[in-house]
Parts: C-alpha cells; structure tokens; sequence
C-alpha cells in the first residue's frame, strides 16, 4: 500500500504511490501558449502606489500598520491629516508615536478601515474612550456614535 502506521502516532505516505491529478504534474506549470479567456485582454488596473504606502503606528509601544489611503479617508481627523500627523513622526525609527491608550487604537484604526463606523473596546472604560476620541480628533459625529 502506500501509508505505514509508526507507534508514535505518525503515518508515512509514499507520495509516489498516489494518483496523479493532471499530466500538469508532471509536466509542471501549463504553458502560456493554451488559450485563457481573458488573458490577450489584460490591461492593470492603474494604481497610485503613494497612497498604498505603508504606515507605521506606534502606540505606547504596540506598532500598527495600515496603509496611508486609509488614513487619508478621513482629513478632517489628526490621523487623516498629513500636517497635524508629522508632529508625531519619528524619523529615526520611520514610524508615528503616540503615548496613548494601547487598546483604544485598535477601535480607533478601525474606525479608519470601517469607513467611519466606532465600536469601544468592552475593556475600555467609557471616559478613556471619550478621551481617546477627542485626541483622535475623530469629531462630533463619532463621539455621539458609540
């Protein structure tokens, strides 16, 4: 057969002795000469590889990631806006800092990468959040959201 039981609990298969697939396998990799609907009409998508750059997120410690186009969603918001964001910026370690509540972001990132929908943490008391809010300058309607 092609699979022996060992007394630890593991079983051997001999990959050889299963069936094969396709002639794929052995073959390898199709060639690009067949036919795939779609493929002689393939043009890229345009993309603006400014706003797919990548942003580091520190909080107190934590590091996040995002892209900037999420942020940029929101200008009105100190995240979204590059000019109140740079006074947070530290060149040394290409990255934004902020001493602030660590399990707060993870609400407020997502409020970046929701489209503007606000959940608080069941582990952050309501006047923290308030606070972290307010910081974030998330604005009115979010406060008044959650």
């Amino acid at each position: 057969m092609g699979a022996d039981s060992f007394s630890n609990g593991f079983v051997w298969i001999d990959f050889r002795s299963l069936p094969k697939l396709s002639s794929q396998d052995e073959d390898g990799p199709p060639s690009h000469s067949q036919h795939y609907p779609g493929v002689d009409h393939f043009e890229p998508i345009p993309h603006d590889h400014d706003f797919c750059e990548r942003v580091v997120i520190n909080v107190s410690g934590l590091r996040f990631e995002t892209q900037l186009r999420t942020l940029n969603q929101f200008p009105e918001t100190l995240l979204g806006d590059p000019a109140r964001r740079i006074r947070y910026f530290d060149p040394l370690r290409n990255e934004y800092f902020f001493d602030r509540n660590r399990p707060s972001f993870d609400a407020i990132l997502y409020y970046y990468q929701s489209g503007g929908r606000l959940r608080r943490p069941v582990n952050v008391p309501l006047d923290v959040f308030s606070e972290e809010i307010k910081f974030y300058e998330l604005g009115d309607v979010a406060t008044n959201k959650f």
